[in-house]
């Protein structure tokens, strides 16, 4: 048997042999290779090779190059029996990469502050298999990034298509290598056989047997768009420019054509620039493509060569090779026909190996990137989640109010502070520091919508009840009642949160019932209540007001309180009133006043107190009044006042009463009348003293009576007048004393007396002349 150009390396050994090859390997995409096998063997399981790598070894000897091979590995994701090819039994293995099984898997999934590629190497690891990183460039950070309901495959390849990196493979006896790309710089030269591969037209190049070489050169230049803008908008800076722009013209006259990308994608003007950099040269990857052709069996996708001796000068360069197309069919091994000898079958019987690869290049000069034909799914509508925060927490939030949620569909997050991004909640109204505001609280359930159906960038559009988290009012029993009721935190209780019931929370309630109308406000604990301007209230029936503990009202100007029927304050304790100014108080009609212990009354300055008709005091024990200083009390007509036992007065100083006609006293048993110092009396006209039974007036050191013509005392039995040492009766010249030695003084210029009937002068002695 002939030396074999093909060789296919398997699990199951020796038993398949190469028949052909057909398929195709790109960059960035998955390679697909149709194996022909044949085999003595009818027998084959598939299982036996599915999920497998399959190797098919190509020998590259040539003899200007000498001996080299090379391999195109895969794993057998599909497995066939064809029928015969002669005597033999014909099976076609698919090969793909392992990269393929991540098409087999879909997953949603949450990824947080995580770079493109350690996001990519997360989701790729758990397949087991070789990748090799050779990036280059500075990535952004992801806050959050969203695998949803997408395969494996599709969630890497559109992370890569965003950020500019590219995948190729590494093909060696039994396995193959992811390769992550994303530079020129990433790219080597052929591993295998020449580097520099040369070009000969097809006559010439059917005599070239020392060489592989290209026989078919087509280059094409497209129309592209020269000019790439993008813009995006970031809600914590809502007047930052994010318009970013790239060129890159062409040269001819269309080149000015520009692509508008909304949203970009980005925050950061820094993301946007990258961004834009890379969409415009994923425009120019395509703008200047070569396809060659021929049996040039080493060439392979992700590698540099340099292409030769090619007529047109220009395209004689190095180029990149970004895609294969491999048709190779080895010598058929068949009988030498229906009387040939077992000997001869074995042996076989050779026919000629052929080999053909079509591909696609690019200038080495020109950045490569793959075009972007991953598809990012939309979410088809709002959907409900759950409001997570750390453990212990009832509310958490952020200074936006964005709160975080476990999706119904993430099967990764611990309903935690990590579920999610924050998120933004929208409200019934939003202004500059103004609005409205409510947050929503772990546990409840919330919808949830995305801007563009971005399933990154996800908003809280509205809240639900369910099961868990029931409305606030029983239903459909209170299908009449609307509200808003809140719910005490930390660790408030459930319940109607009625006053004295079960339940800690504030609360407006809208009772629209008719006949039984209500708008009920509950404040479980402090209530404030501002007006800038004014207030006005109208009850059409009944108000009650009850304050359980003090009450303070405070009007800066004034208050007007207008009650048209009557009104009763009870005050069980104390009550103080204090008027700065002035007090104004008018009583069309009566006025009781009841104080049932003491009443004082304080007035640091004057007092007129008026009572146009009769006043009434009535004291039931004692009554004190003390003036500071004077006190004048006018009465227009009479005063009469009744003292039932004993009444007393203190004057300090000076008392003077003025009595305009007449005065009388009337005291029942007996009249004392105490003087410190001196007494006087003054009597316009008659001063009369009349007692029924004894008149007495006791003078501690002088008593002096006075008039100012007559004094007339009369005596109807008896009239005593008693001095301690001596007493004097006077009249111009004539005085007669009384001494208490018993001498009599008579005193006078004549003295007369006469006796109507007797005159007894009667002495031990009597001197009648000197």
């Amino acid at each position: 048997m002939a030396n074999r150009t093909f060789i296919a390396h398997s699990s199951l050994g020796g038993q398949l042999e190469f028949r052909s090859l057909e398929g195709s390997e790109q960059i960035s995409r998955l390679f697909e290779f149709r194996v022909r096998l044949i085999s003595e063997s009818q027998a084959i399981a598939a299982k036996s090779l599915l999920g497998k790598d399959m190797s098919i070894e190509i020998d590259l000897t040539t003899e200007s190059a000498g001996s080299d091979k090379r391999f195109l590995s895969g794993q057998v994701t599909q497995f066939s029996y064809i029928g015969k090819d002669g005597d033999f039994n014909a099976f076609e293995a698919v090969l793909r990469p392992w990269l393929w099984h991540a098409t087999r898997r879909s997953d949603f999934k949450i990824f947080q502050f995580k770079k493109a590629p350690d996001i990519i190497k997360e989701v790729l690891g758990k397949y087991g298999f070789s990748v090799e990183d050779r990036l280059t460039g500075t990535y952004r950070e992801w806050p959050y990034l969203v695998q949803y309901g997408e395969t494996d495959f599709n969630f890497v390849s559109r992370i890569m298509e965003q950020e500019g990196i590219y995948t190729f493979y590494q093909h060696q006896q039994g396995s193959h290598t992811l390769v992550l790309a994303d530079d020129i710089g990433s790219h080597g030269p052929l591993p295998n056989g020449p580097t520099t591969i040369s070009y000969y037209p097809g006559n010439r190049a059917a005599h070239i047997h020392d060489a592989d070489v290209v026989d078919d050169w087509r280059f094409a230049e497209d129309i592209a768009s020269g000019h790439f803008v993008a813009n995006d908008y970031d809600f914590e800076k809502p007047k930052a420019l994010l318009e970013t722009r790239q060129q890159q013209p062409a040269g001819h006259p269309e080149d000015s054509r520009e692509l508008y990308d909304w949203p970009g994608g980005y925050t950061d003007a820094g993301d946007g620039e990258n961004y834009a950099r890379v969409r415009i040269e994923q425009q120019n990857a395509q703008r200047e493509v070569a396809q060659g052709e021929g049996n040039a069996r080493n060439i392979a996708p992700g590698y540099l060569f340099t292409f030769s001796k090619y007529p047109r000068a220009d395209q004689n360069k190095e180029y990149l090779i970004e895609s294969a197309y491999y048709r190779f069919e080895e010598n058929v091994r068949r009988s030498d026909g229906a009387g040939g000898s077992g000997a001869a079958k074995r042996a076989g019987i050779d026919s000629p190996t052929t080999y053909r690869i079509s591909f696609s290049v690019i200038p080495k000069s020109v950045p490569y990137r793959s075009q972007r034909m991953a598809p990012k799914p939309h979410t088809t509508g709002p959907q409900t989640a759950v409001v997570t925060g750390p453990a212990g927490e009832e509310i958490y939030t952020d200074p936006y109010g964005r709160v975080k949620v476990q999706f119904h569909w993430d099967r990764y997050g611990q309903k935690d502070e990590n579920s999610s991004c924050w998120i933004r909640v929208s409200q019934t109204w939003a202004g500059a520091n103004y609005g409205s505001m409510h947050i929503p609280r772990i546990g409840q359930e919330v919808i949830v919508d995305f801007l563009n159906g971005d399933p990154d960038y996800p908003i809280i559009t509205g809240r639900v009840y369910n099961a868990l988290q029931m409305p606030p009012w029983e239903l459909p029993g209170n299908k009449t009642q609307s509200g808003i009721k809140s719910r005490s935190s930390m660790g408030g209780a459930g319940g109607p949160g009625m006053r004295d019931g079960a339940g800690d929370a504030n609360a407006i309630r809208f009772e629209d019932k008719k006949g039984a109308e209500q708008l009920w406000l509950h404040a479980q604990k402090d209530q404030l209540t501002e007006v800038e301007n004014d207030e006005d209230k109208w009850v059409g029936n009944d108000r009650r007001k009850t304050v359980d503990g003090n009450e303070t009202n405070v009007i800066h100007k004034n208050r007007t309180e207008t009650v048209d029927q009557n009104e009763t304050i009870t005050i069980h304790q104390n009550r103080t009133e204090t008027v700065d100014q002035n007090e104004t108080i008018t009583i069309h009609q009566n006025r009781t006043e009841t104080v049932d212990l003491n009443e004082k009354i304080t007035i640091h300055q004057n007092r007129t107190e008026t009572v146009d008709l009769n006043e009434k005091i009535t004291v039931g024990v004692n009554r004190t009044e003390s003036v500071g200083k004077n006190e004048k009390v006018k009465i227009g007509v009479n005063q009469n006042l009744s003292v039932g036992s004993n009444k007393m007065e203190t004057i300090g100083l000076t008392s003077i009463k003025s009595v305009g006609i007449a005065q009388m006293t009337n005291i029942g048993a007996a009249y004392n009348l105490n003087v410190g110092a001196a007494w006087m009396s003054n009597v316009g006209f008659t001063h009369m003293h009349n007692v029924g039974v004894k008149f007495s007036t006791t003078v501690g050191t002088a008593y002096s009576v006075s008039s100012g013509k007559t004094v007339n005392m009369d005596a109807g039995t008896t009239m005593v007048s008693q001095a301690g040492d001596e007493m004097s009766l006077l009249c111009g010249q004539s005085s007669i004393t009384l001494h208490k030695n018993g001498t009599i003084t008579m005193t006078g210029v004549k003295i007369k007396i006469a006796g109507s009937t007797v005159v007894h002068v009667d002495g031990e002695i009597v001197h009648l002349n000197k």
